[in-house]
């Protein structure tokens, strides 16, 4: 898969450049094992545009934060390499990102999430400007996949938090997520988008999850619940106010 995910990274930044926006290519090989540094030190010498990163971080949250420390660009993404992004995501999630208005942080995500290998199924990413979403899902399911596009100079001052099976502490991405509503960001969508993401028996998130790991903890559902139960609180004070005047 690895290769796959190589190829629709370089096709990714060709489409990009064609719309003349700089893209810098880099792969982080964290402990990697003999036969990956080959194939992606094969792949670099096709691709010279691909600069490799060797770390010995053992974690994958660590990784993508050295990641946004090497990168030189405004806007960074992922793509972890067994997964697959539609063509012009890149090009698009640029767009999107652009066409903001700079009043708020935005993190941005594929519409479509298409899983494929042991568990093939489809998930939809739901945008926050979308009536229908409900940011109490947070406290039970992690709404958004990692695979996003942000700001560089965001993901440094909000950097992924690691991985801890030994404490219980796990799902860096969903930790992640709800960090990013911490620093009063919001997660959108990039309409039309897709992206392909390999699942397989052992993975991290399959690790984490037989440890009965949780996120990191944090203040922000506690402060949520409370701003909503002082919103019905003055709701249900009006409400008596206007019964009062029409007795």
């Amino acid at each position: 898969m690895a290769l796959s995910s190589l190829r629709s990274l370089t096709r990714n930044a060709e489409v990009a450049r064609a719309r003349g926006i700089a893209v810098q290519l880099i792969a982080i090989l964290d402990k990697p094992d003999q036969l990956t540094r080959e194939i992606f030190e094969s792949f670099a010498l096709m691709h010279q545009d691909i600069e490799l990163k060797i770390v010995l971080l053992g974690d994958l949250g660590y990784a993508r934060n050295e990641a946004a420390v090497l990168a030189s660009g405004k806007w960074i993404c992922f793509l972890d390499a067994d997964d697959i992004w539609s063509d012009s995501w890149i090009a698009d999630a640029y767009a999107a990102a652009e066409s903001e208005d700079g009043k708020r942080e935005v993190v941005w995500h594929p519409e479509i999430n298409v899983y494929f290998g042991t568990s093939p199924h489809i998930y939809l990413h739901r945008d926050m400007d979308d009536p229908r979403f409900d940011l109490s899902t947070l406290a039970y399911i992690n709404p958004w996949t990692a695979l996003a596009f942000v700001s560089t100079s965001f993901l440094r001052r909000t950097p992924y938090c690691g991985t801890d099976l030994v404490r219980g502490i796990g799902y860096e991405d969903w930790s992640w997520n709800i960090e990013v509503l911490n620093q009063g960001a919001v997660h959108k969508v990039v309409p039309g988008s897709t992206h392909a993401i390999r699942t397989k028996p052992v993975s991290l998130v399959s690790q984490t999850t037989a440890a009965g790991c949780i996120p990191r903890p944090t203040d922000f559902l506690r402060r949520m619940i409370g701003r909503r139960h002082h919103a019905f609180l003055q709701r249900a004070a009006r409400d008596a106010v206007e019964e009062t005047s029409y007795a």
